[in-house]
């Protein structure tokens, strides 16, 4: 028999998925209705959703960006799947402890194999986000990330209006970003990915605990919020970015991001896409709970906990 609780949440999402596409009917009504006011109309022309970007801004896909890309993806998978794991409070099914060594004085910190692994992906994908900076900052591929013109805030009201009326803004992503798309890629690399690292660090074995405080941003209570509205955000911007990349020209799309390629007609960022894809289904098959223990008893005194009848 389910539990109660378990009871609850499919009941909840019974009402959230008609809520939901309820919302999303009256968000494309109202936008198309709303453009057809001459004022918003005026608007929309004098903002189509974009603004030139800076002389000298670099064009196209670098490779390094697709490779960064996809092992992102790969690790956030994880992350994300390892922190609801660590959320639903299930018993896990070992603890991992590091090996002490002679003559250390320090208390061994007891960690479930969620939290364990959890950490373990962070730090592969803080290497790649570091790679990922180094690199943007020294192509000039920033200039593409960052904006650079307060035109970028009326733009991105313009290219909202204009994807909720189901009308995606023109613009070429090989030149430069929507404004939209700036602000929302900005925001994950700027924002969201150094606030997960900095509330991840802070609820983390490794944080000194000199540094605890019982209120305010070191607290136990603010990082652990704080790090819980980055997670889901992630969540979001990956259903919703992937949803739009599908969405307004796939091919193409795919062809930029995966295979460098400005081309609209061409298989190859499908079959990489597919390929990317393979790769992540088949570590998520193999890198299960168990697999996780028998890598982690490699690094450190591993119990293992008897199986609940």
């Amino acid at each position: 028999m389910s539990s109660a609780p378990a009871r609850a949440r499919r009941r909840t999402l019974l009402w959230l998925v008609p809520a939901a596409l309820i919302a999303g009917i009256a968000i494309i009504a109202l936008a198309r209705w709303l453009r057809l006011d001459p004022a918003v109309a005026q608007f929309v022309a004098t903002y189509p959703g974009t603004y030139a970007p800076p002389p000298g801004t670099p064009e196209g896909y670098p490779g390094w960006l697709s490779w960064t890309h996809f092992l992102n993806g790969f690790f956030l998978l994880f992350i994300v799947s390892s922190g609801l794991h660590i959320r639903s409070k299930t018993r896990p099914i070992a603890f991992w402890t590091r090996r002490v060594r002679d003559g250390d004085a320090r208390r061994p910190t007891r960690l479930s194999i969620h939290t364990w692994w959890h950490l373990v992906v962070v730090v592969g994908w803080v290497a790649v986000g570091v790679v990922y900076v180094v690199l943007l900052a020294v192509s000039g591929h920033w200039m593409r990330l960052i904006p650079t013109d307060w035109a970028v805030v009326p733009n991105a009201l313009s290219g909202a209006l204009q994807y909720a009326s189901l009308d995606v803004p023109r613009n070429d992503s090989w030149v430069s970003y929507n404004s939209l798309q700036q602000l929302a890629y900005a925001s994950t690399v700027v924002v969201a990915a150094p606030l997960a690292l900095a509330t991840g660090l802070r609820l983390s074995p490794l944080w000194p605990e000199h540094w605890m405080r019982a209120r305010g941003p070191l607290s136990d209570t603010w990082a652990r919020q704080a790090h819980r509205l980055v997670l889901w955000f992630y969540i979001a911007f990956t259903i919703v970015h992937t949803g739009l990349v599908l969405g307004t020209g796939a091919t193409l799309n795919l062809n930029k991001m995966y295979a460098g390629l400005n081309d609209g007609e061409s298989p190859l960022g499908w079959l990489l896409f597919a390929a990317s894809l393979a790769v992540m289904a088949a570590a998520w098959v193999l890198l299960r709970p168990p697999a996780q223990v028998a890598i982690a008893e490699r690094t450190g005194d591993v119990r293992r906990m008897p199986a609940v009848r």
